[in-house]
């Protein structure tokens, strides 16, 4: 039997990290879990050995997916993609994704020892489910949702878009007075937010990344683009601080915290503020602000009156 034509080929584990970072960057919407700084911190710090690939169309590149794989036993290796493929283009036509999706069903199967766990940077709609099912995926868990802030506008525009009362809690927080520290280097302010961030998560039983993983990912982007702190201090006492990560010309939200003298003069608004604000000026485009969900519905309140576009990604398919 003679398969049908297929222009898509994916090139594996045959990239530089400055050629991934360099494809990466021209992707419009950039995913932090997609990152060589990512899979290097989850091969350092949990043993997923990274795979990444080049997708190519007819010779040129258009994408990229990073695989992450962990032997369990000789003959069996889990494997998973989170939030890819990436792609270059704004929109690769469906039935072209449905050849990509397929070439990753064929690579990844339970009988080749294979298993697949994959949460594709989908939209959850009818179409999206359909393609998924008709290349062999079946749906196991509901996707990830965030906001997503377009920061191209300018920080007027954003300005403008905050919902009324976030905008009004914003300049509550500017009357107090409270002065920023940003820090790009893994020194004392990472290690200060590192040290309340574990005692909140173990707290809360929060079951966010370690933060050895997030020294890790640090280390790993120290020489392209390191994690960046954003510090909130009001009469010299740090009161509230952010860590961001950034990928591509995006950034997320990872980390915060903040003491009740922070909650009381509204320090996260001042810093989740102060975020847009550097990030546009260094030139990056969107900010994914970490996720929201029905359980915590004041998180998700917050982030969604920041002015950003909620999305749902389609789920985890096996």
């Amino acid at each position: 039997m003679t398969l049908p034509f297929n222009p898509f080929r994916i090139d594996w584990n045959d990239c530089t990290f400055g050629q991934w970072e360099a494809l990466l960057a021209r992707c419009k919407r950039p995913t932090l879990l997609q990152t060589w700084q990512y899979g290097v911190a989850m091969a350092k710090v949990e043993g997923w050995k990274a795979d990444f690939g080049i997708i190519h169309f007819e010779g040129k590149p258009v994408g990229l997916v990073l695989v992450q794989t962990r032997k369990w036993l000789p003959f069996l290796t889990a494997c998973r993609i989170h939030r890819g493929p990436l792609w270059i283009y704004d929109e690769i036509p469906g039935e072209m994704l449905k050849l990509v999706l397929g070439m990753l069903r064929q690579r990844y199967q339970l009988r080749r020892g294979q298993p697949l766990m994959f949460h594709p940077e989908l939209p959850d709609d009818p179409a999206t489910r359909q393609r998924m099912s008709a290349t062999g995926f079946r749906r196991w868990s509901e996707g990830y949702a965030s906001v997503w802030l377009d920061l191209a506008s300018g920080p007027d525009a954003l300005h403008a878009g905050l919902h009324g009362k976030w905008r009004n809690q914003l300049r509550q927080a500017e009357r107090h007075n409270l002065v920023l520290e940003t820090e790009t280097s893994a020194g004392k302010r990472f290690d200060w937010l590192m040290e309340h961030y574990l005692e909140d998560k173990v707290a809360r039983s929060y079951p966010g990344p370690s933060p050895a993983f997030l020294r890790a990912m640090h280390s790993a982007s120290a020489d392209k683009s390191p994690l960046v702190v954003l510090r909130a201090l009001q009469g010299g006492e740090p009161v509230a601080g952010v860590l961001l990560v950034r990928h591509g010309r995006a950034a997320t939200y990872q980390v915060g915290w903040t003491s009740e003298r922070g909650r009381a003069v509204r320090a996260h608004h001042f810093l989740l503020w102060q975020s847009v604000l550097w990030l546009v000026k260094h030139g990056y485009t969107g900010f994914d602000l970490g996720g929201i969900n029905e359980k915590t519905p004041g998180i998700a309140r917050f982030k969604t009156r920041m002015g950003g576009k909620p999305f749902r990604l389609v789920g985890g398919y096996v």
